[in-house]
Protein backbone atom coordinates (compact mmCIF):
# COMPACT_ATOMS: atom_id res chain seq x y z
CA UNK A 1 0.00 0.00 0.00
CA UNK A 2 1.21 3.52 -0.64
CA UNK A 3 2.27 5.82 2.16
CA UNK A 4 -0.59 8.22 1.34
CA UNK A 5 -3.17 5.45 1.02
CA UNK A 6 -4.66 6.01 4.47
CA UNK A 7 -4.20 2.31 5.27
CA UNK A 8 -1.81 2.98 8.12
CA UNK A 9 -1.34 5.52 10.87
CA UNK A 10 1.36 7.45 9.02
CA UNK A 11 -0.80 7.61 5.89
CA UNK A 12 -3.74 9.01 7.86
CA UNK A 13 -1.54 11.65 9.47
CA UNK A 14 -0.13 12.72 6.10
CA UNK A 15 -3.60 12.94 4.58
CA UNK A 16 -4.85 15.12 7.41
CA UNK A 17 -1.78 17.34 7.10
CA UNK A 18 -2.41 17.79 3.36
CA UNK A 19 -6.07 18.66 4.00
CA UNK A 20 -5.11 21.18 6.68
CA UNK A 21 -2.48 22.77 4.45
CA UNK A 22 -4.92 22.97 1.54
CA UNK A 23 -7.54 24.59 3.76
CA UNK A 24 -5.03 27.14 5.01
CA UNK A 25 -3.87 27.94 1.49
CA UNK A 26 -7.48 28.22 0.35
CA UNK A 27 -8.20 30.93 2.90
CA UNK A 28 -5.29 32.97 1.56
CA UNK A 29 -6.56 32.99 -2.03
CA UNK A 30 -10.31 33.64 -1.76
CA UNK A 31 -10.17 36.64 -4.09
CA UNK A 32 -7.92 34.83 -6.55
CA UNK A 33 -10.34 31.90 -6.75
CA UNK A 34 -13.18 34.24 -7.73
CA UNK A 35 -11.36 35.44 -10.83
CA UNK A 36 -12.00 33.67 -14.16
CA UNK A 37 -9.56 30.90 -14.97
CA UNK A 38 -7.90 32.87 -17.77
CA UNK A 39 -7.27 35.82 -15.42
CA UNK A 40 -5.76 33.45 -12.86
CA UNK A 41 -3.38 32.15 -15.52
CA UNK A 42 -2.00 35.65 -16.14
CA UNK A 43 -0.15 35.31 -12.84
CA UNK A 44 2.03 32.66 -14.48
CA UNK A 45 2.37 34.55 -17.76
CA UNK A 46 4.12 37.28 -15.81
CA UNK A 47 6.89 34.85 -14.90
CA UNK A 48 8.07 34.90 -18.52
CA UNK A 49 10.58 37.60 -19.41
CA UNK A 50 8.98 38.56 -22.73
CA UNK A 51 5.57 39.17 -21.15
CA UNK A 52 7.18 41.18 -18.37
CA UNK A 53 8.74 43.43 -20.99
CA UNK A 54 5.60 43.67 -23.15
CA UNK A 55 3.47 44.77 -20.20
CA UNK A 56 5.69 47.83 -19.84
CA UNK A 57 5.11 48.98 -23.42
CA UNK A 58 2.86 51.93 -24.35
CA UNK A 59 -0.81 51.02 -24.82
CA UNK A 60 -0.72 51.16 -28.64
CA UNK A 61 2.23 48.75 -28.82
CA UNK A 62 0.57 46.44 -26.32
CA UNK A 63 -2.50 46.25 -28.52
CA UNK A 64 -0.36 45.52 -31.56
CA UNK A 65 1.33 42.60 -29.76
CA UNK A 66 -2.03 41.34 -28.47
CA UNK A 67 -3.64 41.39 -31.92
CA UNK A 68 -0.74 39.39 -33.36
CA UNK A 69 -1.00 36.75 -30.61
CA UNK A 70 -4.77 36.55 -31.11
CA UNK A 71 -4.28 36.00 -34.84
CA UNK A 72 -1.87 33.17 -34.02
CA UNK A 73 -4.64 31.67 -31.92
CA UNK A 74 -7.05 31.89 -34.85
CA UNK A 75 -4.58 30.00 -37.04
CA UNK A 76 -4.24 27.27 -34.44
CA UNK A 77 -8.02 27.02 -34.10
CA UNK A 78 -8.36 26.60 -37.86
CA UNK A 79 -5.89 23.70 -37.68
CA UNK A 80 -7.86 22.04 -34.88
CA UNK A 81 -5.25 22.72 -32.19
CA UNK A 82 -7.81 23.95 -29.67
CA UNK A 83 -5.66 23.63 -26.54
CA UNK A 84 -2.84 25.64 -28.11
CA UNK A 85 -5.37 28.19 -29.34
CA UNK A 86 -6.63 28.60 -25.76
CA UNK A 87 -3.11 29.48 -24.63
CA UNK A 88 -2.83 32.15 -27.32
CA UNK A 89 -6.19 33.73 -26.53
CA UNK A 90 -5.28 33.88 -22.84
CA UNK A 91 -1.90 35.41 -23.65
CA UNK A 92 -3.42 37.95 -26.05
CA UNK A 93 -5.36 39.67 -23.25
CA UNK A 94 -2.65 39.28 -20.61
CA UNK A 95 -0.98 42.55 -21.62
CA UNK A 96 -3.96 44.75 -20.67
CA UNK A 97 -5.77 42.69 -18.02
CA UNK A 98 -3.61 40.66 -15.66
CA UNK A 99 -2.56 39.99 -12.09
CA UNK A 100 0.88 39.72 -10.56
CA UNK A 101 2.46 39.13 -7.14
CA UNK A 102 4.47 41.77 -5.33
CA UNK A 103 6.48 38.94 -3.76
CA UNK A 104 9.13 37.97 -6.36
CA UNK A 105 9.78 34.62 -4.68
CA UNK A 106 6.16 33.52 -4.25
CA UNK A 107 6.74 30.32 -6.23
CA UNK A 108 9.84 29.27 -4.29
CA UNK A 109 8.94 30.16 -0.72
CA UNK A 110 6.05 28.80 1.32
CA UNK A 111 3.82 31.77 0.65
CA UNK A 112 2.40 30.63 -2.68
CA UNK A 113 -0.63 32.43 -4.10
CA UNK A 114 -1.69 34.99 -1.50
CA UNK A 115 -4.37 37.66 -1.92
CA UNK A 116 -2.35 40.02 0.28
CA UNK A 117 0.40 40.33 -2.34
CA UNK A 118 -1.68 40.01 -5.52
CA UNK A 119 -2.44 43.03 -7.70
CA UNK A 120 -5.01 43.08 -10.51
CA UNK A 121 -4.08 45.43 -13.37
CA UNK A 122 -6.74 46.72 -15.80
CA UNK A 123 -5.11 48.88 -18.47
CA UNK A 124 -7.93 50.54 -20.41
CA UNK A 125 -5.71 53.23 -21.89
CA UNK A 126 -6.02 56.95 -21.37
CA UNK A 127 -9.03 57.87 -23.54
CA UNK A 128 -12.36 56.52 -24.72
CA UNK A 129 -10.96 55.15 -27.98
CA UNK A 130 -8.33 53.09 -26.18
CA UNK A 131 -10.97 51.92 -23.73
CA UNK A 132 -13.07 50.62 -26.63
CA UNK A 133 -10.00 48.84 -28.04
CA UNK A 134 -9.45 47.21 -24.65
CA UNK A 135 -13.08 46.01 -24.48
CA UNK A 136 -13.04 44.79 -28.07
CA UNK A 137 -9.86 42.77 -27.51
CA UNK A 138 -11.09 41.13 -24.31
CA UNK A 139 -14.51 40.43 -25.79
CA UNK A 140 -13.00 38.69 -28.83
CA UNK A 141 -10.66 36.64 -26.64
CA UNK A 142 -13.50 35.58 -24.32
CA UNK A 143 -15.75 34.54 -27.21
CA UNK A 144 -12.93 32.58 -28.82
CA UNK A 145 -12.07 30.93 -25.50
CA UNK A 146 -15.70 29.87 -25.12
CA UNK A 147 -15.67 28.28 -28.58
CA UNK A 148 -12.43 26.40 -27.88
CA UNK A 149 -13.64 25.19 -24.51
CA UNK A 150 -16.79 23.83 -26.14
CA UNK A 151 -14.64 21.95 -28.64
CA UNK A 152 -12.66 20.53 -25.72
CA UNK A 153 -15.94 19.67 -23.93
CA UNK A 154 -15.04 21.88 -20.96
CA UNK A 155 -18.47 23.42 -20.74
CA UNK A 156 -18.14 24.99 -17.28
CA UNK A 157 -15.15 27.01 -18.46
CA UNK A 158 -17.00 27.95 -21.65
CA UNK A 159 -19.82 29.38 -19.51
CA UNK A 160 -17.31 31.36 -17.45
CA UNK A 161 -15.81 32.87 -20.62
CA UNK A 162 -19.30 33.81 -21.84
CA UNK A 163 -20.12 35.38 -18.47
CA UNK A 164 -17.13 37.70 -18.80
CA UNK A 165 -18.04 38.49 -22.40
CA UNK A 166 -21.56 39.45 -21.30
CA UNK A 167 -20.12 41.68 -18.57
CA UNK A 168 -18.34 43.53 -21.35
CA UNK A 169 -21.36 43.48 -23.72
CA UNK A 170 -24.63 42.40 -22.03
CA UNK A 171 -26.52 41.95 -25.33
CA UNK A 172 -23.83 40.11 -27.25
CA UNK A 173 -25.66 37.49 -29.30
CA UNK A 174 -22.66 35.19 -29.73
CA UNK A 175 -22.01 35.09 -25.99
CA UNK A 176 -25.67 34.36 -25.20
CA UNK A 177 -25.88 31.65 -27.87
CA UNK A 178 -22.63 29.93 -26.86
CA UNK A 179 -23.52 30.04 -23.18
CA UNK A 180 -26.88 28.44 -23.97
CA UNK A 181 -25.11 25.71 -25.94
CA UNK A 182 -22.64 25.10 -23.12
CA UNK A 183 -25.50 24.71 -20.64
CA UNK A 184 -27.36 21.99 -22.54
CA UNK A 185 -24.55 20.00 -24.15
CA UNK A 186 -23.30 18.11 -21.06
CA UNK A 187 -25.04 14.80 -20.44
CA UNK A 188 -25.47 15.93 -16.82
CA UNK A 189 -27.50 19.02 -17.76
CA UNK A 190 -30.76 19.43 -15.86
CA UNK A 191 -34.11 21.10 -16.34
CA UNK A 192 -32.65 24.11 -14.58
CA UNK A 193 -29.90 24.37 -17.22
CA UNK A 194 -32.53 24.02 -19.94
CA UNK A 195 -34.52 26.93 -18.49
CA UNK A 196 -31.40 29.12 -18.29
CA UNK A 197 -30.46 28.25 -21.88
CA UNK A 198 -33.94 29.19 -23.12
CA UNK A 199 -33.70 32.47 -21.23
CA UNK A 200 -30.33 33.27 -22.90
CA UNK A 201 -31.66 32.41 -26.35
CA UNK A 202 -34.79 34.47 -25.86
CA UNK A 203 -32.65 37.45 -24.99
CA UNK A 204 -30.38 36.81 -27.98
CA UNK A 205 -33.37 36.57 -30.33
CA UNK A 206 -34.73 39.81 -28.90
CA UNK A 207 -31.41 41.51 -29.70
CA UNK A 208 -31.18 39.94 -33.19
CA UNK A 209 -34.65 38.80 -34.39
CA UNK A 210 -33.31 37.67 -37.78
CA UNK A 211 -30.72 35.27 -36.40
CA UNK A 212 -31.82 31.88 -37.75
CA UNK A 213 -29.40 29.83 -35.61
CA UNK A 214 -30.70 31.35 -32.40
CA UNK A 215 -34.33 30.98 -33.46
CA UNK A 216 -33.86 27.35 -34.49
CA UNK A 217 -32.16 26.32 -31.22
CA UNK A 218 -34.70 28.24 -29.13
CA UNK A 219 -37.59 26.53 -30.87
CA UNK A 220 -36.02 23.10 -30.33
CA UNK A 221 -35.34 23.68 -26.64
CA UNK A 222 -38.82 25.00 -26.00
CA UNK A 223 -40.22 21.87 -27.63
CA UNK A 224 -38.02 19.66 -25.46
CA UNK A 225 -39.09 21.54 -22.36
CA UNK A 226 -42.77 21.09 -23.22
CA UNK A 227 -42.28 17.36 -23.69
CA UNK A 228 -40.43 17.14 -20.38
CA UNK A 229 -43.13 19.11 -18.57
CA UNK A 230 -45.82 16.79 -19.89
CA UNK A 231 -43.79 13.80 -18.77
CA UNK A 232 -43.23 15.34 -15.33
CA UNK A 233 -46.90 16.09 -14.99
CA UNK A 234 -47.82 12.44 -15.62
CA UNK A 235 -45.04 11.09 -13.42
CA UNK A 236 -45.45 13.36 -10.41
CA UNK A 237 -49.21 13.91 -10.56
CA UNK A 238 -49.09 17.61 -11.18
CA UNK A 239 -46.32 18.49 -8.73
CA UNK A 240 -44.21 19.87 -11.56
CA UNK A 241 -46.87 21.34 -13.76
CA UNK A 242 -45.13 24.35 -15.25
CA UNK A 243 -48.21 26.29 -16.13
CA UNK A 244 -49.18 29.64 -14.75
CA UNK A 245 -47.58 30.80 -11.56
CA UNK A 246 -50.93 31.13 -9.83
CA UNK A 247 -54.07 29.06 -10.02
CA UNK A 248 -56.70 31.33 -11.59
CA UNK A 249 -59.45 29.52 -9.72
CA UNK A 250 -57.94 30.64 -6.45
CA UNK A 251 -57.04 34.24 -7.28
CA UNK A 252 -59.82 35.60 -5.08
CA UNK A 253 -59.36 33.02 -2.38
CA UNK A 254 -57.48 33.48 0.85
CA UNK A 255 -56.09 29.94 0.56
CA UNK A 256 -52.63 29.54 -1.01
CA UNK A 257 -52.51 29.03 -4.77
CA UNK A 258 -51.62 25.70 -6.39
CA UNK A 259 -48.05 26.71 -7.17
CA UNK A 260 -47.53 27.73 -3.56
CA UNK A 261 -48.90 24.39 -2.39
CA UNK A 262 -46.53 22.57 -4.71
CA UNK A 263 -43.59 24.56 -3.42
CA UNK A 264 -44.59 23.86 0.16
CA UNK A 265 -44.79 20.15 -0.59
CA UNK A 266 -41.31 20.08 -2.08
CA UNK A 267 -39.98 22.28 0.73
CA UNK A 268 -41.42 19.81 3.23
CA UNK A 269 -39.43 17.06 1.53
CA UNK A 270 -36.32 19.18 1.95
CA UNK A 271 -37.08 19.83 5.62
CA UNK A 272 -37.68 16.13 6.26
CA UNK A 273 -34.22 15.19 5.04
CA UNK A 274 -32.26 13.57 7.85
CA UNK A 275 -28.58 12.90 8.36
CA UNK A 276 -29.26 9.28 7.50
CA UNK A 277 -30.19 10.23 3.94
CA UNK A 278 -27.42 9.99 1.38
CA UNK A 279 -25.91 13.11 -0.10
CA UNK A 280 -27.13 12.01 -3.51
CA UNK A 281 -30.75 11.88 -2.28
CA UNK A 282 -30.43 15.32 -0.73
CA UNK A 283 -29.15 16.68 -4.04
CA UNK A 284 -32.06 15.13 -5.92
CA UNK A 285 -34.64 16.69 -3.58
CA UNK A 286 -32.86 20.03 -3.72
CA UNK A 287 -32.96 19.92 -7.52
CA UNK A 288 -36.73 19.46 -7.38
CA UNK A 289 -37.09 22.61 -5.33
CA UNK A 290 -34.66 24.51 -7.55
CA UNK A 291 -36.60 23.64 -10.69
CA UNK A 292 -39.84 24.66 -9.03
CA UNK A 293 -38.30 28.00 -8.02
CA UNK A 294 -37.25 28.54 -11.61
CA UNK A 295 -40.68 27.71 -13.01
CA UNK A 296 -42.36 30.17 -10.66
CA UNK A 297 -40.04 33.05 -11.47
CA UNK A 298 -37.97 32.90 -8.29
CA UNK A 299 -34.65 33.02 -10.12
CA UNK A 300 -32.60 34.38 -7.23
CA UNK A 301 -33.68 31.54 -4.95
CA UNK A 302 -33.06 29.03 -7.77
CA UNK A 303 -29.58 30.42 -8.40
CA UNK A 304 -28.64 30.35 -4.70
CA UNK A 305 -29.89 26.78 -4.33
CA UNK A 306 -28.11 25.70 -7.50
CA UNK A 307 -24.79 26.92 -6.09
CA UNK A 308 -25.32 24.76 -3.01
CA UNK A 309 -26.18 21.78 -5.21
CA UNK A 310 -22.97 22.28 -7.21
CA UNK A 311 -20.94 22.40 -3.99
CA UNK A 312 -22.58 19.18 -2.79
CA UNK A 313 -21.92 17.39 -6.09
CA UNK A 314 -18.31 18.54 -5.98
CA UNK A 315 -18.03 17.03 -2.50
CA UNK A 316 -19.51 13.75 -3.78
CA UNK A 317 -17.04 13.68 -6.67
CA UNK A 318 -14.11 14.42 -4.36
CA UNK A 319 -15.23 11.72 -1.96
CA UNK A 320 -15.46 9.17 -4.75
CA UNK A 321 -12.05 10.12 -6.12
CA UNK A 322 -10.33 9.93 -2.72
CA UNK A 323 -12.00 6.65 -1.75
CA UNK A 324 -9.46 3.80 -1.62
CA UNK A 325 -9.67 1.58 -4.69
CA UNK A 326 -11.21 -1.85 -4.25
CA UNK A 327 -8.53 -4.53 -4.43
CA UNK A 328 -9.00 -7.67 -6.49
CA UNK A 329 -7.50 -10.35 -4.30
CA UNK A 330 -8.35 -13.17 -6.72
CA UNK A 331 -6.17 -11.62 -9.43
CA UNK A 332 -3.38 -9.79 -7.57
CA UNK A 333 -0.97 -7.66 -9.55
CA UNK A 334 2.79 -8.31 -9.35
CA UNK A 335 3.12 -5.14 -7.26
CA UNK A 336 0.54 -6.44 -4.78
CA UNK A 337 2.32 -9.80 -4.53
CA UNK A 338 5.71 -8.18 -3.92
CA UNK A 339 4.28 -5.76 -1.36
CA UNK A 340 2.51 -8.61 0.45
CA UNK A 341 5.75 -10.60 0.67
CA UNK A 342 7.27 -7.74 2.67
CA UNK A 343 4.57 -8.35 5.28
CA UNK A 344 4.90 -12.12 5.23
CA UNK A 345 1.79 -12.80 3.11
CA UNK A 346 1.56 -15.09 0.11
CA UNK A 347 -1.13 -13.82 -2.27
CA UNK A 348 -0.86 -17.03 -4.29
CA UNK A 349 -2.21 -19.04 -1.36
CA UNK A 350 -6.00 -19.65 -1.67
CA UNK A 351 -6.40 -19.60 2.12
CA UNK A 352 -4.76 -16.19 2.38
CA UNK A 353 -6.89 -14.82 -0.49
CA UNK A 354 -10.08 -16.13 1.14
CA UNK A 355 -9.24 -14.52 4.47
CA UNK A 356 -8.32 -11.16 2.91
CA UNK A 357 -11.55 -11.14 0.91
CA UNK A 358 -13.50 -11.85 4.10
CA UNK A 359 -11.79 -9.00 5.94
CA UNK A 360 -12.55 -6.62 3.08
CA UNK A 361 -16.24 -7.64 3.09
CA UNK A 362 -16.74 -7.61 6.86
CA UNK A 363 -14.23 -4.95 7.87
CA UNK A 364 -11.26 -5.21 10.20
CA UNK A 365 -12.08 -6.52 13.72
CA UNK A 366 -11.79 -4.13 16.65
CA UNK A 367 -9.84 -6.48 18.93
CA UNK A 368 -8.32 -9.95 19.08
CA UNK A 369 -11.49 -11.56 20.52
CA UNK A 370 -13.61 -10.29 17.66
CA UNK A 371 -10.97 -11.50 15.23
CA UNK A 372 -11.11 -15.00 16.69
CA UNK A 373 -14.89 -15.01 16.78
CA UNK A 374 -15.10 -13.70 13.21
CA UNK A 375 -12.67 -16.29 11.94
CA UNK A 376 -14.45 -19.08 13.78
CA UNK A 377 -17.88 -18.07 12.51
CA UNK A 378 -16.61 -17.70 8.98
CA UNK A 379 -14.94 -21.11 9.09
CA UNK A 380 -18.09 -22.69 10.49
CA UNK A 381 -20.25 -21.11 7.81
CA UNK A 382 -17.92 -22.41 5.14
CA UNK A 383 -17.93 -25.91 6.64
CA UNK A 384 -14.19 -26.00 7.25
CA UNK A 385 -11.15 -25.28 5.15
CA UNK A 386 -11.77 -28.32 3.00
CA UNK A 387 -14.70 -26.49 1.42
CA UNK A 388 -12.40 -23.93 -0.14
CA UNK A 389 -12.13 -24.15 -3.92
CA UNK A 390 -9.08 -26.06 -5.04
CA UNK A 391 -6.50 -24.08 -6.99
CA UNK A 392 -6.82 -24.52 -10.70
CA UNK A 393 -4.16 -26.66 -12.39
CA UNK A 394 -3.13 -26.16 -15.97
CA UNK A 395 -3.03 -29.76 -17.23
CA UNK A 396 -1.90 -28.57 -20.62
CA UNK A 397 1.62 -27.91 -19.33
CA UNK A 398 4.16 -30.53 -20.59
CA UNK A 399 5.97 -32.60 -17.91
CA UNK A 400 9.69 -33.25 -18.81
CA UNK A 401 9.58 -37.04 -18.32
CA UNK A 402 12.59 -37.72 -20.58
CA UNK A 403 14.77 -35.45 -18.49
CA UNK A 404 13.76 -37.26 -15.30
CA UNK A 405 14.43 -40.69 -16.86
CA UNK A 406 17.93 -39.68 -18.02
CA UNK A 407 18.77 -38.38 -14.54
CA UNK A 408 17.65 -41.65 -12.90
CA UNK A 409 19.66 -43.74 -15.44
CA UNK A 410 22.81 -41.69 -14.82
CA UNK A 411 22.42 -42.12 -11.07
CA UNK A 412 22.02 -45.92 -11.47
CA UNK A 413 25.07 -46.23 -13.75
CA UNK A 414 27.22 -44.20 -11.35
CA UNK A 415 26.17 -46.42 -8.47
CA UNK A 416 27.08 -49.61 -10.38
CA UNK A 417 30.49 -48.23 -11.35
CA UNK A 418 31.25 -47.36 -7.74
CA UNK A 419 30.13 -50.79 -6.61
CA UNK A 420 32.38 -52.51 -9.21
CA UNK A 421 35.52 -50.71 -7.94
CA UNK A 422 35.67 -48.12 -10.69
CA UNK A 423 36.57 -45.36 -8.25
CA UNK A 424 39.52 -47.37 -6.91
CA UNK A 425 40.78 -48.12 -10.43
CA UNK A 426 40.38 -44.45 -11.38
CA UNK A 427 42.43 -43.30 -8.40
CA UNK A 428 45.22 -45.79 -9.20
CA UNK A 429 45.24 -44.68 -12.84
CA UNK A 430 45.58 -41.04 -11.85
CA UNK A 431 48.28 -41.94 -9.28
CA UNK A 432 50.44 -43.92 -11.71
CA UNK A 433 49.91 -42.48 -15.16
CA UNK A 434 48.93 -38.90 -14.61
CA UNK A 435 50.65 -37.82 -11.39
CA UNK A 436 53.40 -40.51 -11.94
CA UNK A 437 54.08 -40.68 -8.21
CA UNK A 438 55.62 -44.23 -8.29
CA UNK A 439 58.28 -43.22 -10.87
CA UNK A 440 59.13 -40.13 -8.85
CA UNK A 441 59.61 -42.17 -5.68
CA UNK A 442 61.53 -44.95 -7.52
CA UNK A 443 58.81 -47.49 -7.12
CA UNK A 444 58.21 -50.19 -9.66
CA UNK A 445 55.41 -50.11 -12.09
CA UNK A 446 54.06 -53.40 -10.79
CA UNK A 447 53.33 -53.97 -7.17
CA UNK A 448 52.45 -57.49 -6.11
CA UNK A 449 50.11 -58.24 -3.33
CA UNK A 450 52.80 -59.92 -1.21
CA UNK A 451 54.89 -56.71 -0.94
CA UNK A 452 51.85 -54.75 -0.03
CA UNK A 453 50.24 -51.81 -1.70
CA UNK A 454 52.11 -49.08 -3.50
CA UNK A 455 51.42 -46.79 -0.55
CA UNK A 456 53.10 -49.27 1.79
CA UNK A 457 56.08 -49.53 -0.61
CA UNK A 458 56.40 -45.78 -0.68
CA UNK A 459 56.44 -45.72 3.08
CA UNK A 460 59.24 -48.32 3.28
CA UNK A 461 61.30 -46.40 0.70
CA UNK A 462 61.07 -43.19 2.69
CA UNK A 463 61.83 -44.95 5.98
CA UNK A 464 65.01 -46.49 4.46
CA UNK A 465 66.33 -43.05 3.64
CA UNK A 466 66.32 -42.19 7.33
CA UNK A 467 67.97 -45.45 8.45
CA UNK A 468 64.88 -47.04 9.66
CA UNK A 469 63.56 -50.41 8.66
CA UNK A 470 65.14 -52.39 5.81
CA UNK A 471 63.48 -53.20 2.61
CA UNK A 472 61.67 -56.10 4.29
CA UNK A 473 60.46 -53.87 6.98
CA UNK A 474 62.59 -55.37 9.78
CA UNK A 475 64.56 -53.36 12.38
Amino acid sequence: MSMFGGDNELGNILQEAVKLKSAQMGQKRLTYEKWPFFVQHTLFHGEKDDFKAWRQLPFAEKMEKSDKIKDDGNDLYAKGSYSDAVDKYEEAATMVHYCYSTDPGWRKNNRGIDDDVLVLVVDEGTNEEEKQQYRKLRLACCLNLATCKQKLEKYDEAIVACDVALDLDPDNVKALYRRAEARIRPSSSTAYDLDLAIKDLAKALSADPKNNMVEKLLKRLRGERKVQRDKDSKTFTGMFERGEVYDKGMENSTAPCQSELEMREVQKRIDDISDNDSLEKRCEDAELLRDLYMRNGKEDEAKELNEKIKAAKTAIKTQNETAPPKLNWTSPTPEMIEDAKKHGLDLTDPLVIEELSRLEREGMPQDEDSLDEGSASTSASRGGATDLPLPEVDWGETVPWLRYIIIFVLIAVAWRLLHAGFLRWLLRFVWRHILRIPQILGLGEDMDDERGSMFAAAYRKIAGLFGGADEDGEL
